[in-house]
């Protein structure tokens, strides 16, 4: 690292100096216009390129076969690496199923539309402003569906009910949300115009992303437990009842308090939140020894249905301690750096 005096000049104009040495390398001439980009978090960026979200703002992506699946994969990659028009494009027509498939991926992506349409291309553009979007309140309502999505998909099991279609829609809804915040991240890797338009640091942001990809696990845990529910013929014993809702009570807390956590930089939260963990595994533990010790006392179905819950809510518990786990770095780099 080089440092420099700030000179003044005639005018009241300030200046500083480049490294020779670094002016040389990146091909800097005297007289040359260079950019300037002041960003909320005092980093003021000089390059002599375009301004770096321009870098984002299209991309052409040709498609060589691989039929419907390949295009979903197609539209959901270029969208969540930020790219804001996308042009999906082969050398034949797409076919009746691969442009039914596009037209369907894109009514799943938040704020996108398809603008332009042809036999042999179709052209995506995401329609909202990134300072329209706040990340911290995608994770907020993401904390309150996932808990609530868990506990819902618990009462399914105990009950070998079908949960209603509205879980189920509520799921994918908060995917959505998750992939939006995974789309800002990544666009905040190259754009440092992104994060003033979504007015959070790095540190921030990444905390964000970490914990809303540790939330959309627990979503598919809870859609898991949910399907296993609709497969069971006939209620899990009452003992069986009591573990499954001591468990995802411990569960279900330690999510909420974990999340808490981050979005608050309280240490004291995280602590509770890995407490709650703790508790659920031991819990899990004894559940599964019990299970296994009175392994002849159910059907076979049950016995499995059973098995299987218990795993999804022990992957649920180690998201939980993995969600502690950032809440307590966030807390402690928060309250030890200005940031």
């Amino acid at each position: 690292m080089e440092t420099r005096k700030i000179q003044e000049v005639s005018n009241g104009t300030f200046t500083v100096s480049l490294p020779k040495a670094w002016t040389t390398a990146h091909g800097f001439e005297a007289g040359m216009e260079l950019r300037l980009y002041p960003h909320r978090d005092g980093t003021l960026v000089l390059r002599s390129s375009e301004a770096d979200v321009e870098w984002l703002e299209d991309t052409t992506v040709d498609i060589d076969g691989g039929g419907a699946d390949a295009v979903k994969r197609a539209v959901r990659t270029a969208h969540m690496v930020g790219f804001e028009t996308i042009t999906l494009t082969r050398n034949e027509s797409f076919t009746a199923a691969e442009h039914e498939a596009i037209r369907s991926t894109v009514r799943e992506l938040t704020g996108t539309d398809i603008i332009a349409e042809s036999p042999s291309e179709v052209t995506i553009k995401h329609l909202l402003d990134t300072s329209s979007f706040s990340v911290r309140q995608s994770i907020i309502q993401l904390q309150y569906v996932v808990v609530s999505l868990l506990r819902d998909a618990t009462e399914a099991f105990v009950d070998a009910a079908e949960t209603p279609a509205s879980v189920r829609a509520r799921a994918a809804e908060a995917r959505r949300s998750v992939e939006m915040v995974t789309r800002h991240f990544s666009r905040s890797l190259v754009s440092y115009n992104e994060l003033d338009k979504l007015g959070v640091s790095r540190p921030e942001l990444f905390a964000y992303y970490e914990i809303a990809t540790h939330l959309e696990t627990v979503i598919e845990q809870a859609v898991g437990i949910e399907n296993t529910a609709t497969e069971l013929g006939d209620p899990p014993a009452d003992a069986a009842v009591t573990d499954i809702y001591s468990v995802v009570d411990d569960v279900a807390c330690a999510v909420d308090d974990a999340v808490t956590a981050v979005l608050n930089a309280d240490l004291t939260k995280s602590h509770q939140a890995r407490a709650k963990c703790d508790a659920a595994a031991e819990r899990l533990s004894l559940a599964e020894q019990r299970l296994y010790d009175e392994s002849g006392s159910e059907s076979v179905a049950a016995a499995v249905a059973l098995a299987n819950t218990l795993s999804q809510l022990r992957r649920t518990a180690e998201c939980s301690r993995s969600m502690a786990d950032i809440a307590a770095q966030t807390a402690i780099r928060t309250n030890n750096i200005d940031l």
